[in-house]
């Protein structure tokens, strides 16, 4: 519905006219009854009437200098009582009663100040907690968790680095994921961070030195042992099971373990592994089709004495397996994230920074 135009002569307008006429007739007012966002000047006519003769320089009316809990003969009795109850519920002691109901006497300024000091001794109590918190200890239960994961991370498909800082590190990122009992925070203690730490170097030492063994298993005076056999004997008292995938690793190690038996087996089990990596160029497939023949290579090689028995065609990764593999391959993929950001990051930077070749010609 269109609105009339209103001359800026025509009168104020009636009850009768149309409601919207009045709105726009009040909107052009040079100069407004009642000022919406100012307090009273001294200029005003009725300051006077505003002003607390009974307060001292007529402050009494400033929120900023009363205190709203208390009369000009004391706190308001009402006030007091409910308060007081109010703590007695909280079960204060006498003393702290007391400081209530001097609080609630207090100005507010004077409130603000004593809350903050307050603040600060909160603040030093929590930290006195925090000092006397005993140290973080290693637990058996713990430990027996860490050397379990130990052997599911070295037996995954999407394991990084076998030995050394990164299977450190791999590890350590993998547990803080799950629900173990390790204190949250405990990256920020570096004392804790180092008992946690020095444990799963530890108990990847140990899995390395068993699964070497594993792999110098040799009956006397027969063959060396299938795949599923060999497989087994590295399961065995874990929680991991029986799978082909799990089988295409240890095959992998079995193949570097009979030309590197020394020390730097681990070392030429990682430059094997970075090349298959690398000659994969990406592809998934690609690197599935790498293990798929080693691992047949494995079994033509390897037949044993033929008692070996495989896993059922049918047959799932295990719990703790499928559990960890999905660990390391978020944290691989949060990694390969954070690197695209990065990359992406520079190359706007340096976009931005480098001169417009059009505008350098024109000049």
């Amino acid at each position: 519905m269109s609105v009339p135009p209103i001359s800026p002569s025509s009168s104020p307008p009636s009850d009768d006219d149309n409601p919207m006429n009045g709105i726009l007739a009040a909107m052009k007012t040079p100069q407004a009854s009642c000022v919406l966002s100012k307090r009273p000047t001294p200029n005003n006519e009725d300051f006077d009437e505003l002003e607390d003769d009974s307060a001292p320089g007529g402050t009494s009316g400033n929120p900023l200098t009363t205190n709203p809990f208390t009369t000009p003969t004391g706190p308001n009795p009402n006030d007091l009582i409910a308060v007081k109850n109010f703590a007695a519920r909280k079960k204060l002691k006498t003393e702290q009663l007391a400081e209530v109901e001097v609080f609630l006497q207090d100005p507010p300024h004077v409130r603000d100040a004593k809350t903050f000091a307050l603040l600060h001794s909160v603040f030093n109590k929590v930290e006195e907690i925090i000092v006397a918190t005993p140290a973080f200890e290693v637990s058996d239960d713990l430990r027996k968790n860490i050397n379990s994961y130990s052997v599911a991370m070295l037996l995954s498909s999407h394991i990084a680095s076998y030995k050394g800082a990164p299977a450190t590190d791999s590890l350590l990122k993998l547990l803080l994921r799950l629900p173990l009992g390790i204190p949250a925070g405990i990256t920020a203690n570096a004392a804790d961070y180092n008992r946690l730490q020095s444990a799963v170097s530890d108990a990847l030492t140990q899995t390395r030195a068993t699964f070497k063994k594993h792999l110098a298993i040799r009956r006397k005076g027969g063959p060396e042992p299938d795949i599923f056999t060999l497989a087994r004997t590295f399961i065995k008292n874990t929680k991991c099971e029986l799978s082909v995938p799990l089988c295409c690793r240890i095959a992998l190690m079995r193949m570097v373990f009979k030309k590197h038996t020394a020390n730097d087996f681990w070392d030429k089990l990682d430059a094997q592994y970075a090349v298959i990596v690398q000659g994969a160029k990406g592809s998934a497939t690609a690197l599935v089709r790498a293990f798929e023949f080693i691992y047949e290579s494995d079994k033509k090689q390897h037949i044993g004495d033929g008692s070996g028995v495989g896993p059922r065609p049918d047959a799932s990764i295990s719990g703790i397996q499928q559990q960890v593999d999905d660990l390391m391959l978020a944290a691989q993929l949060d990694v390969m994230t954070t690197a695209a950001a990065a990359t992406s990051a520079a190359q706007q930077a340096a976009e931005s920074s480098s001169p417009d070749v059009f505008t350098s010609q024109a000049a």
